[in-house]
């Protein structure tokens, strides 16, 4: 196990604000499912930093960094809760807790999700990787796409349900292999 070593404090900087930024949305949307307010989260954010970069030297890189973030941000939603008495959130300790690991669970599983689904893309052929590309990167609706590739709105929607469809089965089977 590999502690991370803030002797160098210009590299263990650089591994923290790499690491952090990589982190920081998921952590926020983890305190944010906790708290439903935004100013409330945004503060227990910064002081999540704050404690993330004290504690910085605890961290182990063998660890998932996010979770280890997301880890501390809930023991600053519980210092928060205490700070503005349990009235400001009528919800138990020990529910705060499993809603914490639930929505770092959900994390993950959109993770995969997200895996699965740039492989698949990669897997189609490149003409229909095209059309997802314009139709969701560019916002480009069927009636559009029509116009740009000489084809009528019902043939571009029917290639796109064809195209999702494909998209559907391969992440279903990727992640029906990774768990096994």
């Amino acid at each position: 196990m590999e502690i991370c070593d803030r002797g160098d404090s210009a590299d263990a900087g650089e591994d923290f604000v790499r690491l952090w930024t990589a982190a920081q949305r998921k952590v926020f949307l983890s305190i944010f499912a906790l708290v439903h307010n935004l100013a409330d989260a945004e503060e227990i954010l910064q002081q999540t930093s704050v404690v993330l970069w004290r504690k910085f030297s605890e961290y182990r890189r063998d660890q998932d960094f996010t979770r280890w973030a997301c880890g501390i941000a809930r023991y600053e939603v519980l210092k928060h809760r205490q700070a503005k008495g349990k009235a400001a959130l009528p919800i138990s300790d020990d529910l705060v807790e499993r809603l914490s690991a639930a929505t770092i669970r959900e994390m993950d599983d959109l993770d995969r999700r997200r895996d699965a689904l740039q492989q698949c893309l990669e897997e189609l052929l490149p003409r229909h990787r095209e059309l997802i590309r314009m139709r969701y990167e560019e916002d480009c609706r069927p009636e559009g796409l029509a116009v740009r590739l000489g084809r009528t709105a019902d043939a571009i929607r029917r290639a796109l349900h064809r195209i999702r469809m494909r998209l559907l089965e391969c992440m279903d089977r990727k992640l029906a292999d990774e768990e096994a």
